[in-house]
């Protein structure tokens, strides 16, 4: 019996104008400050070629969607090999960035394993808010995995994201066309649970005395422009950690920060599917790797520790150590996928 059937549904309230009034013009502010941010920032430190993408591509179920696709260096088109695929998609709180931002991210991970990397776009809230984005990604990839123009073998299909990418990771793959296609799953610091309001979660926060979390303001003026007033907060689709187990990929690596306001929904979210729900406290904090699910607690790492922003100065203790977890835990992912089937041995 699947976990929805069990637990009532729960309404999202509205709140009031006041709250709202504040959420719409926070978000449109930090939205418009986020553009012109990665527009300057594209100025004055250019993406380097060996980070683009081979191609982009767009389809006509999405056709105002960038598609973007990376191979990997070693790939020969005359030997016509067909390579595993793995599905990428950004973060951003639904509402920010788009795909480019994982560039970085997705050539280096083509290149390290020897997949074929492609990288998806989704529409933004609040002009388009649940569930346009979970449709949005589950159109496209299907319209990726029909394209026979792309060497993908289909029996080697693994999806991942970063924080609201790993939500839409975990949602999309529930649904016709997707479901039972897709071998596994590399979440990152995802929100898996709206079921509980921002001002919970931080009260509810397993750390304290750390740094301040970054989601702590902008969670509401996120779950504003996200999650419609009336919408089930337990929707497996929008809230994963209620989706049963057969609904989700089979394999499931997740990644949390430790001072992070979303790490105890994914930490419960993972041992739930292991079979763990019985380690409690800090038992639920160390690593384990149990059958095919696999958890990584990045410790003195806050959310978004994986991207680093390019105009940053480099070289400082913290930096060189975020970016040591970084590169530990995609060797970790790398050794994963490969015990899970997608990765040639």
């Amino acid at each position: 019996m699947s976990k929805e059937t069990t637990i009532p549904p729960l309404p999202k309230k509205r709140l009031s104008l006041l709250h709202r009034l504040n959420c719409f013009f926070q978000l449109w502010l930090l939205k418009s400050l986020a553009k012109l941010y990665f527009f300057f920032l594209r100025l004055i430190h250019p993406s380097p070629p060996s980070t683009q993408p081979t191609l982009t591509k767009r389809y006509t179920c999405r056709p105002a969607l960038e598609t973007r696709i990376f191979y990997p260096r070693t790939y020969d088109p005359s030997q016509r090999q067909r390579l595993p695929l793995y599905l990428n998609i950004h973060g951003g709180g639904f509402a920010l960035c788009n795909a480019t931002i994982d560039d970085p991210f997705c050539s280096a991970w083509a290149n390290r394993t020897g997949m074929l990397v492609i990288s998806l776009n989704y529409r933004k809230a609040p002009l388009h808010p649940f569930p346009t984005a979970t449709y949005d990604i589950a159109e496209v990839a299907k319209s990726v995995l029909s394209d026979e123009n792309l060497p993908i073998d289909p029996a080697r299909i693994a999806i991942g994201g970063f924080s609201a990418g790993g939500n839409l990771a975990l949602s999309a793959s529930q649904l016709p066309g997707l479901k039972g296609r897709i071998k596994a799953a590399v979440i990152y610091y995802p929100i898996v649970d709206f079921g509980h309001p921002p001002n919970e979660k931080l009260e509810s926060r397993p750390y304290t005395g750390d740094p301040p979390d970054r989601l702590e303001k902008t969670s509401w003026w996120l779950d504003w422009g996200y999650v419609s007033v009336g919408q089930n907060r337990r929707d497996p689709l929008l809230s994963p950690t209620y989706a049963a187990r057969d609904d989700l990929p089979p394999w499931v690596y997740m990644i949390g920060a430790q001072w992070d306001m979303l790490r105890l929904e994914a930490q419960q979210m993972i041992h739930r599917l292991a079979g763990l729900e019985g380690r409690v406290g800090a038992q639920q904090e160390e690593d384990f790797e149990t059958g095919r699910y696999k958890w990584t607690l990045a410790r003195g790492c806050s959310h978004g520790f994986t991207h680093a922003s390019p105009g940053r100065k480099k070289g400082g203790a913290s930096a060189r150590k975020r970016e040591e977890i970084a590169r530990g835990i995609y060797e970790e992912a790398y050794e994963w996928l490969g015990k899970a089937g997608v990765l040639a041995k």
